[in-house]
């Protein structure tokens, strides 16, 4: 495995480059230091102005904040871009609107990366949002209608099983019951078919909390059903879809005090199947590479895992082989679809290719 130079994509309009994403191997949409987002052709050298991120509302806590860490989600020529952990973002879709605001409560968002993901159903584009630490909703973005404006915040048969706890446990706390939905909800991982999505988030504990959610049912059902796939330490543990019904976890089996386990114990990359209405652990990868709070992503075309964060870009088979690593090379960005990563370097964008 290999990484070859694609492009050097120099901005020449003096302004420093504060977060980008790749649409594909010809377009990228960047946010400016000047708080402008535009798009930019690299062969034809074509670069376009879409929206600004402020607004002359006067916002407590003054609004989008361009120099936050922040993302950018595209599906098609629709881009939406949020501050990960403060409360603002905006969807910019150039057909409809040129910037509708999105705000989220701000409790605990500063530990709660921004829930943000973009699907469609029948080809028509849909966003999923966070509005609370444990509110979704998910929007028509043709129509802008929320067709989750009525959806309670309990979990189904919430009663049920605060009955059958209270048969076998005293009650100590006199509190009103079913209570609310307990999960802070962090990145939102949608599986490769866009049926489900995967929410890495936490639980008072403080725990990592990973549930998978089915969208038909998220929308058509009143109340809240999720799958779990596991609660562990408060890490923010790298995860992926595989494919649509395998999921892969990072673990350290020290820092969960596994048993006969130790400081120098393999990280490990668990995957899950999921079946109906569970998922069950089906086999335990063990790797050299401490990846737990990387980003990571399954590469169907290479078959194996990329992963990055601050010790830089490692690329692990499924058996888990190192097939390539550079400790030095600073990731900023990753287009699993196109096979390519990138370096933000002020005013240059630098693009690699994956190549075997």
């Amino acid at each position: 495995m290999k990484l070859k130079l694609k492009n050097e994509v120099l901005i020449d309009n003096a302004q420093s480059i504060i977060t980008a994403t790749l649409t594909n191997s010809n377009e990228i949409i960047m946010l400016m230091s000047s708080g402008e987002v535009v798009k930019y052709k690299i062969k034809e050298q074509f670069y376009e102005s879409l929206f600004l991120v402020k607004s002359n509302i006067g916002y407590p806590d003054n609004g989008f904040d361009v120099n936050a860490k922040s993302t950018i989600y595209t599906l098609d020529s629709i881009v939406v871009i949020v501050n990960d952990f403060k409360r603002h973002g905006y969807i910019h879709y150039a057909e409809k609107y040129n910037a509708l605001h999105l705000c989220r409560e701000d409790y605990h968002a500063d530990i709660s990366k921004y829930p943000i993901a973009l699907f469609k159903k029948e080809n028509i584009p849909h966003i999923i949002f966070g509005v609370a630490w444990n509110h979704l909703q998910i929007m028509n973005l043709d129509t802008r209608q929320v067709l989750t404006a009525s959806k309670s915040l309990i979990e189904e048969n919430a009663e049920e099983r605060h009955i059958e706890f209270y048969k076998k446990n005293e009650e100590i706390n006199k509190l009103p019951w079913p209570h609310n939905y307990n999960h802070f909800f962090g990145e939102l991982l949608l599986s490769p078919n866009n049926t489900k999505f995967l929410s890495s988030g936490w639980t008072w504990g403080s725990s990592d909390s990973y549930n998978i959610y089915d969208i038909k049912k998220f929308i058509n059902n009143n109340r809240i059903s999720d799958i779990k796939i596991g609660f562990w330490e408060h890490e923010n543990r790298a995860v992926c879809w595989i494919d649509d019904e395998t999921i892969a976890v990072a673990y350290n089996p020290f820092i969960e005090g596994d048993d006969y386990s130790t400081i120098d114990s393999s990280i490990e990359i668990h995957l899950y199947k999921l079946d109906n209405e569970k998922v069950e652990l089906i086999k335990k990868i063990q790797i050299t590479e401490n990846i737990v709070n990387s980003k990571l992503y399954f590469n169907k075309k290479i078959t194996s895992f990329v992963s990055f964060s601050e010790i830089g870009l490692v690329i692990i088979s499924l058996e888990g082989k190192i097939t390539f690593q550079d400790k030095n090379l600073k990731i900023d960005g990753y287009s699993n679809d196109n096979n390519l990563l990138f370096t933000i370097d002020n005013d240059k964008i630098i693009i690699y290719e994956i190549k075997i």
